[in-house]
């Protein structure tokens, strides 16, 4: 008999480890399961509820028994339908994560219900571990694969992408995961020099950071071998009689966003001005530096597009500062990575934010033109950064595709839930361009 897509999934192990080195078998006392992986976060995260008898352990409710008080290892293994269906052998989902907090604790007679909040183990180590080097002429990728060995973190080398820019900068003490944000949005990726930001985030395959622009363009130019999944809405019910089919149906779709015109004038997608002040020389930035608009950039659904030259820059055509959509101001570090401040190290700017700021700005915002939510049958082969394709309908009596909605997705988020009787995943999709 086949597999019905959104049937619940089979728990081959779930074991949690407590901090005395006991080891509980909790799996016919999981009442529920939900995964979470976000392409803004650098860690993983898991909700799972909790339903165990009053004599689990040494005779006594888990909770107690084990105890539980935060940091315990939970061994997770899951086998999803549509592995079931495809005759795949279990063991997609595999993972270990640790207990960040116990919520909703409820103890009626003999069974007690409480809820375990799971994070990833970099989470946890990020807390304990701060940043004191001083970092000189550093690749940005360099640092943070630094970064990423300090916290113990599991990676590939061809899951980090190199950048072309370095950096000059000193950890102040600050945690791995604080500072990594701040550097990943000033990477500048070799395929597109004049579009900065890169993402660091983490799956079940391990950290990733790479770049807006190397994405689409793997996208792009690869698609059979990048698109890991194509899902289609469909008005019908063909899927019941096409089992593998059924695994491709997407049950309820949303546009949460398409081209907020105002939300891009915020947050700087069209222009910024970019002002600094050199507190050795006590001037700030010249205008002809400080007005930034972004080139045409290469879209994930767009052809390429030819490169032309941009003008040379003319103090008298440039707006007021006041004309532009975004304002960005800050203070230059100079003359304060050496020991000994001499000469032209005394009066050398340390990071010159004018190259990369404005960039990134434009690239992240690009990329949330579009914003749809999915929801389609458990699929535990996606994690976030994947490319997707959706085939998505008019609004009509027909059964018309849309090709303005339809096209190439990058997966932002998404979530896994499972319970006794039900699974599913839901996935929030971003995109920076229209069409197929």
């Amino acid at each position: 008999m086949s597999a019905i897509p959104t049937q619940g999934s089979t728990y081959e192990r779930i074991e949690i480890t407590g901090h005395a080195g006991g080891t509980v078998d909790i799996r016919l006392g999981v009442s529920s399961f939900q995964y979470f992986e976000d392409l803004m976060s650098p860690v993983v995260t898991a909700v799972m509820g909790v339903v165990t008898s009053g004599d689990t352990i040494n005779g006594q409710g888990l909770y107690s028994g084990l105890p539980i008080v935060g940091g315990e290892k939970v061994r997770i293994h899951i086998t999803s339908p549509i592995e079931t269906e495809r005759g795949e052998s279990p063991g997609e989902f595999d993972m270990t994560m640790f207990v960040n907090k116990v919520t909703d604790y409820q103890l009626e007679k003999q069974k007690e219900t409480f809820v375990l909040h799971l994070v990833s183990k970099e989470g946890i180590v990020n807390l304990n571990k701060r940043i004191i080097k001083k970092y000189k002429q550093k690749r940005i990728d360099e640092v943070i694969t630094d970064f990423l060995e300090v916290l113990e973190a599991d990676f590939e080398e061809d899951q980090i992408e190199k950048s072309v820019n370095s950096i000059n900068f000193i950890g102040n003490m600050r945690k791995p995961l604080s500072l990594a944000p701040m550097l990943a949005s000033r990477a500048i990726p070799d395929i597109g020099k004049n579009s900065a930001g890169f993402f660091l985030w983490q799956t079940r395959k391990g950290m990733h950071f790479r770049s807006v622009e190397k994405m689409i363009f793997d996208a792009k130019e690869n698609k059979k071998e990048t698109i890991k999944q194509e899902y289609i809405f469909d008005r019908g019910n063909e899927g019941l009689d096409n089992p593998e089919k059924s695994f491709t149906k997407i049950y309820s779709y949303n546009i949460t966003n398409n081209k907020d015109v105002m939300a891009g004038q915020r947050t700087g997608k069209n222009s910024t001005y970019r002002i600094y002040f050199n507190p050795h020389t006590f001037e700030f930035t010249r205008p002809e530096q400080s007005v930034f608009y972004p080139t045409e950039q290469e879209g994930l659904n767009k052809p390429p597009q030819e490169k032309v030259e941009p003008p040379e820059a003319d103090p008298t055509t440039i707006p007021k500062p006041e004309m532009a959509n975004r304002i960005i101001s800050g203070i230059y570090s100079v003359g304060c990575l050496e020991e000994k401040v001499v000469g032209a190290a005394a009066t050398a700017v340390n990071q010159d934010n004018l190259s990369d700021v404005g960039q990134s700005i434009s690239r992240y915002s690009s990329l949330f033109s579009q914003v749809v939510t999915i929801t389609v049958a458990m699929n535990i082969n996606l994690c976030a950064g994947d490319i997707i394709k959706l085939t998505l309908p008019k609004v009509s009596t027909e059964s018309d595709v849309d090709p303005s909605q339809s096209g190439l997705y990058i997966i932002k988020e998404i979530s896994h839930f499972t319970s006794a009787n039900r699974s599913y995943s839901a996935l929030k999709v971003i995109r920076d361009s229209s069409g197929e």
